[in-house]
């Protein structure tokens, strides 16, 4: 009986028995917190019934990879949307360090300045990888996953990534 179920279930119904959990996982990961993970995981849900007929045909594996690929980036936009709302006033830290001086404040805020505009420079598939890893904290065998690569294509990539931030600095540390 259960096998017939599993016959005439709707593409998103197959996407949900098959990817929940990782789903579920990936949102809390990237957040930080169940509730804000359980709204990515039906927001990305809302996007995936809409755009059914790109599960219709996939494995299982693929599904589970595909809808992991749709709440990570909904997950990631609630997180960047997060972030970018100001901090409640009990959430502000009560001890402010005054200590650094404002000629060092500049030159920390200018170097800031400096690595992101060489991260924006850098060539897409190097800057991919690199944000992955640093921003979203993603292991290899993940990014692998996301961007459709093998792993060592993703180590080879991190390590060039690595080497042209390094270069580069020193020309623009120069300048």
């Amino acid at each position: 009986m259960r096998e017939k179920e599993h016959l005439t279930e709707r593409p998103a119904e197959r996407v949900w028995r098959q990817a929940k959990d990782a789903m579920l996982g990936e949102a809390r990961r990237i957040l930080g917190n169940t509730a804000d993970a359980e709204d990515a995981v039906m927001d990305a849900m809302e996007r995936i019934v809409k755009n059914e007929e790109k599960f219709s045909s996939l494995g299982c594996n693929e599904t589970r990879a595909l809808a992991v690929i749709y709440v990570r980036n909904t997950a990631i936009d609630i997180y960047n949307a997060n972030a970018k709302r100001p901090l409640p006033v009990e959430e502000l830290p009560e001890k402010v360090d005054f200590s650094a001086s404002p000629e060092e404040l500049a030159e920390s805020e200018d170097a800031a300045e400096r690595l992101l505009g060489l991260i924006e420079a850098m060539p897409p598939s190097y800057r991919d990888v690199l944000l992955l890893r640093v921003h979203y904290g993603m292991e290899n065998e993940e990014i692998a996953a996301v961007l459709g690569l093998e792993n060592g294509t993703v180590r080879t990539r991190l390590s060039r990534a690595r080497e042209w931030l390094k270069k580069h600095e020193r020309r623009s540390g120069n300048a």
